[in-house]
């Protein structure tokens, strides 16, 4: 369905940037930051639980560590403001295909990703939802990537692009089904069974999913650009809207 959100600031986000609130409707927000920017998540491990130090002292590359300190610290920041309370006092649990969420705490949703020095997250409450979020690159085995993640559908609308816009219709495609994909959080099936649109000229869609007529109804598929060179998606659960506190 054509997007109904209004973006929450002016401008274009640049690298560098602290967070921005980029979309603010009565329900749902989305924000983005730059995780290398200078002091992004200073301090963060102080917030983090056992489990995400842990994590972090995995990686084996001190900016992946870093990202990911920063883009832990700020999640718990929003969603503290959310809930009135310290960021080290949030805590979360894990659907059994990985999906996180509130332990003990149903009404507020989020949803997270990562490419590159970006996070985008996304908060709502009593609604399911996911994001993605994506670098737009040249990809030389990109058929062979969308023959193993895009359904026949996809794959057409996607061989009939322009060559010169095919980066950006596989990553718009890639994004819309990564996006509904987490927001289900079930482990749905294969890439293949459902189709999203592909095409930047054409409005953003979830038009099939194999075996569920009724699924395209149930979500709103949104598309941003909320930072030159990169893709995004936002797909939320329709349900009443309720307003954020």
């Amino acid at each position: 369905m054509p997007s109904r959100w209004v973006p929450a600031v002016d401008g274009e986000h640049r690298p560098g940037d602290g967070p921005a609130l980029i979309v603010s409707t009565q329900d749902l927000r989305v924000w983005l930051s730059d995780l290398d920017r200078p002091g992004a998540g200073a301090a963060g491990l102080e917030s983090l639980s056992d489990d995400e130090r842990a994590r972090a002292a995995r990686f084996h590359f001190d900016v992946h560590r870093r990202r990911f300190v920063a883009g832990r610290t700020l999640l718990r920041c929003l969603i503290a403001d959310e809930l009135g309370t310290g960021p080290e006092d949030v805590s979360f649990e894990y659907g059994p295909f990985g999906k996180p969420s509130l332990a003990g705490q149903s009404a507020l949703r989020f949803n997270v990703s990562h490419s590159d020095r970006y996070v985008l997250i996304a908060l709502t409450r009593g609604r399911d939802l996911g994001v993605d979020i994506e670098r737009v690159r040249a990809i030389d085995d990109l058929d062979r990537l969308a023959q193993m993640a895009f359904s026949p559908v996809e794959r057409e609308e996607l061989r009939q692009a322009p060559v010169a816009s095919r980066s950006e219709a596989f990553f718009n495609g890639w994004t819309r089904k990564e996006a509904y994909i987490k927001a289900r959080g079930d482990g749905l099936r294969r890439l293949a069974d459902f189709d999203v649109s592909v095409w930047p000229s054409t409005p953003v869609q979830l038009r099939r999913v194999q075996g569920e007529p009724g699924e395209p109804a149930r979500w709103e598929l949104n598309a941003l650009t909320p930072v030159t060179g990169f893709a995004a998606a936002v797909c939320v659960e329709v349900r009443p809207t309720r307003r954020l506190p």
